[in-house]
C-alpha cells in the first residue's frame, strides 16, 4: 500500500496547438504514476513534446468497462492517475466520463486541471449569446433522432452547441436549413490548428461554402438562438422560402405548411399567393 493517497487527476491537454497546454498540467502528467489516455500513441506526442515518461494505461471506449476495475483498484491501492482525452477536457464527448463517476461513488478523491476544450472555445469565437446557452455534444447519427432534437431546438432562445463529423456536417445543416432558414450558424473547424477555419452563415450559405471543397478535420457547429420575439417576414419573403423548398425537392403543400407553421402565418394568404402565377 502506497503512503500517497489514491486520486484521479482529470487534465485537460491541447485540443490542437500543442503549445495549449498548462504548466500545472504538465507538472501533473509528470508526477502521477499513470496516465489514462484515449488513444495512448496520439498522446504519445503530447508527452514527448513535454519529456514525460509516465507509463500510460489505454482507456478507450472499446476497453473502457474493464479498464475501469483497473484503475479503481490502482487508486483503491494509493496510485494518482492522470486523465486525458485525445484532445481538450476530459469527459467531454470522450472515454473517461464513467471513470469519473466510478471514482465518486467509491470516495475517490477528483482534481480537474483546467485547460482547453473546443466546446467554450467555438462558443466564444460565435460572438453569439453565452448566457443561457446549451451543449448537445455529437448530434444523433440516425437522421429521424436527429430531426427530432432539431425540431425541439428551434424554438428555443439560448445558443445551440453541437459536435459533428465531416461526412454527416452537410445532412445536418441541410435539416437546419429546412427548420430555420433564416438562423445564424457558426462553424470552427480545425480549431487552434494549422488549418483552422471558421465560416458564418445561415446554414444555405454554409452547404454551398462547402459545396465543391473536401470536408475533413473536427468541427464544432454554433447556433444563434431563436428571437425572442417571432420572427417576421413578409409574405413575398415567405413565399422564396416555400420556392426554395420545392426546388429542393419538398412537396409545395408541405413547404408552405412548414413556413407558416414557422413563421406564424395564414396558411391560406401564402397558398393564394403562391398560386398567382
Amino acid at each position: 500500500m502506497s503512503e500517497k493517497t489514491g486520486r484521479l487527476m482529470i487534465v485537460s491537454t491541447p485540443i490542437g496547438n500543442l503549445k495549449d497546454i498548462s504548466l500545472r498540467a504538465i507538472e501533473t502528467l509528470r508526477e502521477a504514476d499513470y496516465i489514462a489516455a484515449e488513444d495512448t500513441r496520439h498522446s504519445g506526442k503530447l508527452l514527448k513534446t513535454y519529456d514525460i515518461d509516465t507509463k500510460m494505461v489505454s482507456l478507450h471506449k472499446f476497453n473502457e468497462t474493464q479498464k475501469r476495475a483497473y484503475l479503481l483498484n490502482l487508486m483503491q491501492q494509493g496510485s494518482t492517475v492522470a486523465l486525458i482525452s485525445d484532445a481538450g477536457t476530459p469527459g467531454i464527448c470522450d472515454p473517461g466520463e464513467d471513470l469519473i463517476k466510478a471514482c465518486i461513488e467509491e470516495g475517490i478523491d477528483l482534481v480537474a486541471i483546467p485547460g482547453a476544450s473546443a466546446m467554450p472555445t467555438a462558443l466564444v469565437l460565435s460572438g453569439f449569446s453565452t448566457a443561457p446557452f446549451s451543449f448537445y455534444g455529437f448530434l444523433p447519427k440516425k437522421k429521424s433522432e436527429k430531426l427530432a432534437l432539431l425540431q425541439q431546438i428551434s424554438t428555443g432562445t439560448h445558443t445551440a452547441v453541437f459536435y459533428e463529423s465531416p461526412h454527416r456536417l452537410l445532412d445536418s445543416l441541410a435539416l437546419i436549413e429546412r427548420l430555420m432558414p433564416l438562423r445564424r450558424l457558426c462553424l470552427c473547424r480545425e480549431l487552434t490548428k494549422l488549418h483552422e477555419e471558421i465560416v458564418r452563415g445561415t446554414a444555405a450559405e454554409i452547404i454551398a461554402h462547402y459545396e465543391n471543397k473536401p470536408l475533413k478535420g473536427e468541427i464544432v457547429l454554433v447556433l444563434q438562438g431563436a428571437p425572442q420575439m417571432q420572427e417576421q417576414i413578409t409574405l413575398p419573403q415567405a413565399k422564396e422560402l416555400v420556392l426554395q423548398k420545392v426546388h429542393r425537392g419538398m412537396a409545395k403543400n408541405e413547404a408552405i405548411k412548414e413556413v407558416c407553421r414557422q413563421y406564424a402565418l395564414e396558411r391560406k394568404a401564402l397558398y393564394n399567393l403562391l398560386t398567382k402565377e
